[in-house]
């Protein structure tokens, strides 16, 4: 975050008022269509209940805290992108438990605990990013070295994220069945291909595209953790697989013209 404050000025987040159709469609989609597709597809697959208990959870989760750093190597809008995770990481509060509900699964109850997660998150996300921009503000050739130190921490640190999943995971998947791998990679490509369809400028497009495939694992975990094993491989396996498919197409769009 704050490579992408070192990145954004106050008035690109002034210039969201004009984006509220942009920002509004992008809610909807990450928490009605995403995690409803999350439920249909698991029914249709016939995924076992345990593995549909964690992609659901991970498709209701919004607001992944790498969604907008993804943004930044596609080359996106990063005001949407940011202002978009700290919209959606209190909504996964609500979405998360009510469709495992409607998925026919119950979890335990967020609490103060789960708000205390998402609080922290958002204060993880909000800090770093405040202080990039007021440095941009304050001395643009400064933000411009912080910005290129930033952003190679911030690579080394997905590339270890990544290797966390494949470690975690990778050997796991076979057990989980094909179903929900299946059912994981049409998630994520879904979530991606809004980056192609006709809402808002290119850069928007991406924003919403990169922050709707990036979910809030850690929010989805918290609610998993007294599920069972096999839910928080699913939930593992989805994280893999989301990096595995967004970070090329990141860095693809991030090469292409916008």
């Amino acid at each position: 975050m704050t490579a992408v404050g070192t990145a954004v000025t106050v008035t690109d987040f002034r210039a969201l008022a004009r984006r509220r159709l942009v920002l509004g469609v992008a809610v909807v989609v990450n928490v009605l269509v995403v995690p409803g597709l999350a439920v249909a597809a698991c029914a249709v697959a016939d995924v076992a209940a345990s593995a549909t208990v964690g992609i659901v959870l991970a498709a209701a989760a919004p607001g992944g805290g790498t969604g907008a750093l993804l943004t930044l190597h596609a080359r996106g809008d990063l005001a949407v992108s940011a202002a978009l995770q700290a919209a959606l990481a209190p909504l996964g509060l609500a979405s998360v438990p009510l469709w495992a509900r409607l998925s026919g699964h119950d979890v335990v109850p967020s609490g103060w605990a789960g708000a205390g997660l998402v609080l922290g998150a958002l204060a993880g996300q909000v800090a770093p990013l405040a202080v990039g921009m007021w440095l941009r503000y304050r001395d643009r050739k400064r933000a411009d070295r912080v910005h290129r130190v930033a952003r190679r921490v911030a690579d080394v640190l997905l590339v270890a994220l990544v290797v966390y999943f494949a470690v975690t995971a990778g050997g796991q998947l076979p057990s989980l069945g094909w179903q929900p791998i299946v059912v994981i990679a049409f998630l994520v490509l879904v979530c991606l291909s809004v980056t192609a369809i006709p809402l808002g400028r290119t850069p928007e497009r991406r924003a919403v595209g990169m922050t709707t495939a990036v979910r809030n694992l850690s929010l989805a975990l918290f609610f998993a953790t007294s599920v069972g094993d096999t839910v928080v491989v699913a939930l593992l396996a989805y994280g893999l697989l989301m990096y595995v498919v967004s970070v090329p197409v990141a860095v693809r769009l991030g090469r292409a013209s916008v």
